[in-house]
């Protein structure tokens, strides 16, 4: 007997990222938490920057990093600052209570990066494993199921498969010795100079052979993936056999190995960069060494099915998307939580109080129309 598309959704969890709420210091995490509340989520993903900043706002007089220039993301601090960890382990019980109080479960922590990859007995090798010892009793102290770990995307971070699955193995055995136990859900990100598409993470998922390792799905990363996906420079790739090949293997994927799927929509490069794009000023201002790929993804990822700026600026059918995230969203349907993570930087960043508002909406519009769409 067939179980119809809807009736498959029964029981996922669904709910947002807080990083996809607002890249304004004035979006508080508390802003965040109401809007997820008034659209009607029990869900979150916590991103480290927010909970870290949230933390400093609690205890302003926090010493300073002693994390080296250019190891380190969004102020994370060192494994040394044995303060700054004390802190937010202490914190953790007081964000959690927040949460709650919102009606709020915190299911992830994200993101883990950097951490795979680098050449064996390195410096920056010893250093991350010390700073994966810090992370995951946090990620145990918020009671998160999962933490996200982004494929390493430093350029000289370029280690062999067989060393990569060791590293993520030794990550999934140390999150299985957490109280309680923290899955690791390893993510292809298309920018990535080494492990881009979430194929090549599948293989090092099955290489390091962990009940506690699986992959955390970004649907956008699809169709930015080199090889098949858009080249931002030229708007060529993404085909229809682009699109069903994608599909085709997702479905070889057992679900219990895709331990959650993260949904937003990519624009299509119809005016590439550097060719009159909207994005183009961004790139330039942000120089970013992870390339274009990068740039389109955080600057050109909407909510699915409903678009351009949470569905303010949607003026025709590029303003939508083209993921075709009900397409491959169908190929996973029988897989674990998922959640909202949608990048549009140059709105997101501006100081518009209403704008974690507007998304956390324009989500739960998404998740009806997604499930409408799948059935």
């Amino acid at each position: 007997m067939t179980i119809p598309a809807r009736s498959r959704f029964d029981g996922v969890r669904f709910g947002v990222a807080t990083s996809s709420l607002g890249m304004s210091p004035t979006h508080t995490l508390e802003d965040k938490f109401k809007a997820l509340r008034d659209a009607g989520f029990n869900y979150t993903e916590l991103g480290f920057e927010g909970f870290l900043n949230w933390v400093k706002q609690q205890v302003p007089d926090l010493p300073a990093s002693a994390c080296p220039e250019g190891w380190g993301e969004g102020g994370e601090p060192d494994p040394s600052d044995d303060e700054i960890w004390r802190v937010l382990y202490a914190k953790a019980g007081d964000v959690k209570a927040l949460a709650k109080s919102y009606g709020l479960t915190i299911l992830m922590l994200q993101p883990l990066n950097q951490f795979d990859g680098w050449p064996k007995g390195s410096p920056r090798a010893q250093w991350v494993r010390r700073k994966a010892e810090r992370w995951l009793p946090l990620c145990a102290k918020l009671g998160v199921e999962m933490l996200q770990v982004g494929s390493n995307d430093f350029r000289d971070a370029m280690g062999s498969d067989d060393s990569t699955a060791l590293d993520l193995r030794w990550l999934a055995e140390l999150g299985a010795h957490q109280q309680p136990p923290v899955k690791i859900a390893y993510e292809a990100w298309c920018f990535s100079w080494r492990v881009a598409s979430w194929e090549h993470a599948w293989e090092l998922v099955k290489k390091a052979d962990h009940a506690n390792l699986g992959l955390c799905l970004d649907v956008a990363h699809f169709p930015l993936a080199p090889g098949y996906g858009w080249d931002p420079l030229t708007g060529l790739g993404w085909t229809d056999d682009d699109v069903k090949g994608i599909v085709s293997r997702l479905r070889a994927v057992p679900a219990d190995k895709i331990f959650y799927v993260e949904l937003s929509d990519v624009l299509s490069p119809v005016i590439p960069l550097g060719q009159g794009s909207a994005f183009d000023e961004w790139r330039i201002q942000a120089n970013s060494p992870r390339g274009d790929s990068f740039v389109w993804a955080v600057c050109g990822r909407p909510v699915p099915l409903v678009g351009k700026h949470a569905g303010k600026a949607v003026k025709g059918k590029d303003d939508l998307g083209g993921a075709r995230v009900t397409e491959t969203l169908k190929a996973i349907l029988d897989t674990g939580p998922m959640m909202f993570e949608m990048f549009e930087a140059i709105r997101m960043a501006e100081e518009d109080a209403n704008i974690p508002g507007e998304y956390a909406q324009a989500c739960a519009e998404s998740q009806r129309r997604l499930v409408e769409a799948s059935s």
